[in-house]
Order: C-alpha cells, then sequence, then structure tokens
C-alpha cells in the first residue's frame, strides 16, 4: 500500500467515527479523490447487523470490491438490511463497488453512504423510530476478541429496497466480511467501532456494520 493510499484509507476510517462536527468540518474543507457528498435517497447501515450469503452448495458466496490503486478483490458476502433516508451523505465512489458517481445503481436501488445519526431505526427493536429504541450507541469491538476479521464494511455498497416496516423502509445491502476501508483484508485481532446493539458488547459478535478502529 502506497503512502498516499494508506493516508486516504486511514481518512475514510477517521470520517466513519467522527462526530458530525468533523464530518461538517470535513465537508466544507475538501475530501480527497473519489470521496465526495451524495445528495439523494441512501441506505444507512451504521447500526444494522449482517448474515452470511451462502451459495447452493452452502459454500460461502463472495463479493467483489474495488481496491484503492486499482484492481479488485472478493470477500464473503454478507446481507444486511439497513433503513433508507434522505439527504446529503458522504460516500467513495471509486470504494466499495460504485462505479463512479453518485447514480443510484438500479431500479429500487441505493449506495449505502455514511452520514451522522442521533437515532437510526434497527431490527433489534423491529424498526421503531421511537427516540430510546432508535438512539445510536458507538462501541468499540476490542483486537483481544479476535472478531476483526467478521465485521462487515458497508460503505459505499449497492443495497436493493426490500420493504417497510413501521413506516421505515428498508434496504437490502451486500457488504463484504473482514474487508478494510481501502479493499484490503482485516486481521482477526483489530479493534473496530460499530453502533450495532446500543451498547450490549454482546453485538460485536453478531456480525456488525463497522470500521477498523484507527
Amino acid at each position: 500500500m502506497t503512502i498516499q493510499t494508506a493516508h486516504r484509507a486511514a481518512w475514510l476510517v477517521v470520517m466513519l467515527v467522527l462526530t458530525s462536527t468533523w464530518v461538517a468540518r470535513a465537508m466544507t474543507q475538501g475530501l480527497p479523490a473519489g470521496v465526495q457528498v451524495c445528495t439523494g435517497q441512501y441506505a444507512l447501515c451504521a447500526s444494522s447487523t449482517c448474515t452470511p450469503v451462502l451459495n447452493t452448495d452452502g459454500s460461502p458466496k463472495m463479493i467483489t470490491v474495488n481496491v484503492q490503486g486499482g484492481g479488485t478483490a472478493q470477500y464473503p458476502e454478507m446481507s444486511c438490511t439497513c433503513p433508507i433516508k434522505t439527504g446529503p451523505a458522504i460516500a467513495d465512489v471509486q470504494g466499495g463497488n460504485m462505479t463512479g458517481s453518485c447514480t443510484p445503481p438500479g431500479k429500487k436501488q441505493v449506495w449505502s453512504f455514511f452520514s451522522v445519526a442521533e437515532h437510526l431505526p434497527q431490527a433489534m427493536n423491529q424498526w421503531s423510530r421511537l427516540p430510546a429504541k432508535s438512539k445510536v450507541t458507538p462501541q468499540q469491538c476490542a483486537a483481544s476478541l479476535n472478531l476483526g476479521a467478521t465485521f462487515a464494511n458497508c460503505f459505499s455498497f449497492s443495497c436493493t429496497e426490500t420493504t417497510s416496516i413501521n413506516g421505515v423502509r428498508l434496504a437490502d445491502c451486500r457488504c463484504p466480511a473482514g474487508e478494510n476501508l481501502a479493499g484490503g483484508p482485516v486481521a482477526s485481532a483489530t479493534a473496530f467501532s460499530m453502533s450495532a446493539g446500543q451498547g450490549d458488547p454482546s453485538y460485536c459478535g453478531k456480525v456488525p456494520v463497522g470500521a477498523p478502529t484507527p
């Protein structure tokens, strides 16, 4: 990995875990190549958990991701149910499995982006929009858990709208497990940040959407 690529990957990690103040500052001070603000409908997977996608023979299905600096790589594919939001959000149009622009991937489809949310409907509470049941609670999953290769990275991946529950539109986002924001593998003994489970540490082992801790 080049110094430039490493710097860009580290910047993306920081963007995924910083507060709204820092996100707003980043939006006004300029973004690295490929990272930009897209406006419209998108999936926000920050508090979601995922399940493995299997082939008909029971083997793990793989998803192809863009690697920073060129090329692609494959990782186990996860299915993550995420609420759909509307507005500005941060995307990496050269990362994930995006194709270079904010244009939606297809009919009834959206991209999964990042934005700051204090409340986000979650599956654990049947997608309730009540403040107490939708509160977003970030937490750290320690490297000693050896779960770094199991969390899902849903930043800038395609999603298909599926249904609506309690007035919340939902999408099935297909995301890689064990992949960092540069397209490289994540070691098992890696700490990561996630917001699933409203502070319940057991959610570290429930294939949450997350990002390696810088």
